[in-house]
């Protein structure tokens, strides 16, 4: 027996003085609403109502049981309605500042299509892990080296002038003597990393590669705002680390990077495996929204595992649930 469902026809029953009403009121046949009763009467031990040709009134016992299955019954109907708020709530989730709105949206129609919410949050890679670990948010999009992600998004040089060949660091070095045809002189240009690149894998392998090719210090350049790294290649002629579709956001011309190759790898983190399989549908849409191409995943082939974030890690570690390469 279902106690609250015998709860629920004990007190509509009582309310209105008749089985039959009661029964209807509670939306069941009365032969239902009277082995309800009766179940409930059997467990609880004592008759809760007389039964009389008027139609029922409650006995003693009745009128002593009914404020506690009263109370019973709006418990469990506060609880449903907590229960459907919470499946309302939305996933809070972090993502890369260089998502666009538009692909955004996308991702949250396609989210909404399938009766979920998200709530956006724009971040840098530290303040993104950060705000995980910290339980500010369900879920994130953290940055890793490409071979360990689920998404990968090839990085390249935006500047303001066309760029009609791919650039390699040693284009910037200041010694370099200018080939004939060349459209544009790359030597001595600085090179500006905006905070989505300023993680060890990318920023210590780009400080590599050109201190190996002979530029000087300051011509790589860490930027803590992006608008100030692209009024420097506006204005000073610049070069600035990003990908393709950030450079056609911002109207700027785009090139490749081949030596050295670099991109940038995500994976989704979350705080559950519950929020992790919710959006583990949506890599296509992840994949818009960073501008880059899907490794590996739900139901794709490679080495991609779900692993479980407790609440006990850290910020800055590798632990987590993650959609993406184990290392």
């Amino acid at each position: 027996m279902d106690l609250i469902d015998a709860c629920r026809t004990f007190t509509a029953v009582s309310e209105l003085g008749s089985m039959t009403l009661g029964a209807a009121a509670d939306g069941i046949p009365q032969p239902v609403a009277s082995r309800r009763i009766a179940g409930l009467e059997k467990q609880l031990g004592a008759r809760l109502l007389e039964r009389t040709g008027r139609g029922v009134s409650l006995t003693p016992f009745g009128r002593d049981m009914l404020a506690s299955a009263t109370r019973l019954v709006e418990l469990a109907d506060e609880m449903m309605l907590d229960a459907d708020r919470a499946k309302l709530r939305p996933i809070s989730l972090t993502v890369p500042t260089a998502c666009s709105t538009r692909n955004l949206a996308v991702l949250a129609a396609s989210v909404k299509g399938r009766g979920l919410r998200i709530d956006f949050h724009c971040a840098p890679p530290g303040r993104r892990a950060d705000d995980l670990a910290g339980r500010r948010v369900r879920a994130s999009l953290q940055a890793v080296p490409a071979d360990e992600g689920t998404w990968a998004v090839a990085l390249g040089c935006a500047h303001r002038s066309p760029l009609t060949a791919p650039v390699r660091i040693a284009d910037l070095r200041r010694s370099r003597v200018r080939v004939p045809g060349d459209v544009l002189e790359l030597a001595g240009r600085r090179l500006r990393l905006t905070s989505e690149d300023n993680v060890p894998h990318i920023r210590d392998r780009i400080r590599r590669s050109a201190e190996t090719a002979g530029l000087l210090p300051y011509q790589v350049v860490v930027d803590t705002s992006e608008p100030d790294a692209v009024a420097a290649v506006l204005s000073d002629g610049d070069l600035m680390l990003c990908s393709e579709a950030e450079a056609a956001e911002l109207n700027l011309d785009w090139a490749p990077l081949i030596d050295p190759v670099i991109s940038r790898g995500y994976t989704l983190t979350a705080g559950s495996d519950e929020d992790i399989a919710l959006l583990a549908d949506f890599a296509e849409e992840f994949a818009d929204c960073l501008g880059g191409s899907i490794l590996a995943g739900p139901g794709r082939q490679g080495p991609a595992a779900v692993r479980t974030n407790t609440m006990s890690d850290q910020a800055a570690s590798a632990k987590g649930s993650r959609i993406g390469r184990s290392t």
